[in-house]
């Protein structure tokens, strides 16, 4: 701006020229703040922010600036001596007195160190501003009480439960699929792949972060998995229920009662559907022990099926009262 001129009569220059960008940009102030009115005037100004702090705002007073003028702001960090752009937005001037524009914290929470904007009017840049993030001196890091998997393993498909508590944070992201979180909480996740799970705990004097991973198991062969679920008694008769929890219909078998080591009878078992359960009977047997000495059931005591697991075949429960036949 030429001091010859009055700033009258330059305005009104401006006004009848917006071709001009120089005239424009004469009539721009940019302040930084975290709240505005809302007109869009800024309600504080700084050149210093906290780590924590969740959303810088640039108040442009645009009052007096041909409504067509094109402006942009670009948010900038310097990251070991290269400047990136973070973000960047354009807006028309129009009639109104202020533009904000606004950059949002990372999920993560701001790196510390030096940042600016970098203004421009019409696509002539304007001189830019810069100003940095701190840590607060003197504030406590956030404490994490708590981040745990239950279970640590799992097989593909299975869920699991993961959980967190923190203490003295205003910010906590949980990452990977999760994102910003409350200071206590747990999800319930199924992993497609083993996944390491970190968890970051934010205040204005710094951060805290704690990590873990979970192992994902490749899905179980297709498999039988032959299981007594019961052993009960009616009159002289011992019955047993037995199920597949396995994916595929088991092969016939057979089944043993036990008092003790000491085999008491035997029992055939037709095929049985993945899901299915079915009640089985002993027949013929003889019972010589006390009354409170415990049965055990064991399926498949032939080793006709291969199983997903075969360390589930047995049941012991005491039968009080049952016969001597």
């Amino acid at each position: 701006m030429l001091p010859i001129i009055p700033r009258l009569l330059l305005a009104s220059f401006c006004l009848l020229s917006p071709a001009i960008s120089a005239c424009a940009a004469a009539q721009l102030e940019a302040v930084l703040t975290t709240q505005v009115a809302p007109s869009g005037e800024p309600l504080n100004q700084a050149d210093s922010f906290t780590v924590d702090t969740p959303r810088i705002l640039c108040s442009v007073r645009t009052a007096g600036v041909p409504p067509s003028t094109e402006v942009k702001l670009k948010w900038l960090h310097n990251d070991g001596g290269n400047w990136s752009i973070l973000h960047e937005e354009v807006f028309s001037a129009g009639n109104s007195s202020y533009i904000v524009f606004a950059v949002n914290a990372p999920q993560q929470g701001w790196q510390p160190g030096d940042y600016a904007v970098k203004l421009y009017v019409n696509h002539v840049e304007r001189p830019t501003r810069q100003f940095s993030i701190k840590q607060q001196e003197g504030v406590p890091l956030p404490f994490i009480n708590n981040f745990s998997a239950t279970p640590l393993t799992v097989t593909l498909g299975q869920p699991f439960t993961l959980s967190w508590n923190v203490s003295g944070a205003s910010r906590v992201v949980v990452e990977p699929d999760i994102g910003s979180v409350g200071a206590g909480g747990s999800r319930l996740l199924s992993p497609k792949a083993d996944t390491t799970y970190t968890i970051k705990a934010v205040n204005s004097g710094g951060s805290s972060s704690s990590s873990l991973s979970v192992k994902v198991l490749p899905p179980e062969m297709e498999k039988p998995d032959l299981v007594i679920t019961d052993i009960f008694r009616e009159s002289v008769m011992v019955y047993y229920k037995v199920k597949n929890e396995g994916s595929v219909p088991s092969r016939p078998c057979n089944a043993r009662l036990y008092m003790g080591t000491t085999q008491l009878a035997t029992d055939y078992v037709a095929p049985l559907e993945p899901g299915e359960q079915r009640t089985e009977v002993f027949g013929q047997y003889t019972w010589s022990f006390l009354m409170t000495t415990p049965a055990t059931v064991c399926i498949d005591v032939d080793n006709q099926n291969d199983e997903r697991n075969e360390d589930n075949n047995c049941l012991s429960r005491p039968l009080a009262g049952v016969q001597v036949l």
